[in-house]
């Protein structure tokens, strides 16, 4: 467990679900904002199912920032490089999505959830870790190259007949 300005860094439970359910809205809606034509509004809340799943599975793993209330999220999971002869055989880890509370920011509250999804993924073998951050939310690359994290590839895309 780890502390940071009063918020301490723990496994979730199920009885953070609402909370998550809270912080991640939040993103959903800054995604929906900036990518109407990807993401829409859900007719009920998306993560349910998916809150739990993640809680049993031991290739899984949610993290919260609790200071009497939980003001931080991040969802984590290993992988597998592809079954094909080119690849390497390893694992890795992935940031799945981490929110801090708009008024929790800049406490260091992402940096120790980051490094506990890190040190999770690195104790079940991942040789690294990695995460999906979109272009339009430069806070978060910034954030994220701090803590040495570095382009990997670039997703290009280009829309179709009915496509922006």
């Amino acid at each position: 467990m780890s502390t940071s300005r009063t918020a301490t860094i723990r496994s979730a439970g199920v009885n953070d679900h609402a909370a998550a359910c809270r912080l991640t809205d939040a993103v959903d809606e800054l995604h929906r904002d900036r990518l109407p034509w990807m993401f829409k509004a859900p007719s009920e809340q998306p993560r349910t199912a998916m809150f739990a799943e993640q809680l049993s599975r031991p290739d899984s793993t949610v993290i919260v920032a609790d200071a009497g209330h939980v003001v931080g999220i991040a969802f984590g999971m290993m992988r597998a490089a592809p079954d094909m002869p080119v690849f390497i055989q390893q694992r890795y880890g992935v940031i799945d999505g981490l929110v801090v509370d708009p008024a929790w920011r800049r406490r260091g509250i992402g940096r120790l959830l980051t490094h506990a999804i890190e040190t999770w993924a690195i104790g079940l073998g991942a040789t690294w870790v990695e995460l999906n951050v979109y272009d339009f939310n430069g806070e978060a690359r910034q954030f994220y190259e701090a803590l040495g994290y570095m382009p990997l590839s670039t997703k290009l895309r280009k829309g179709g007949r009915d496509a922006p």
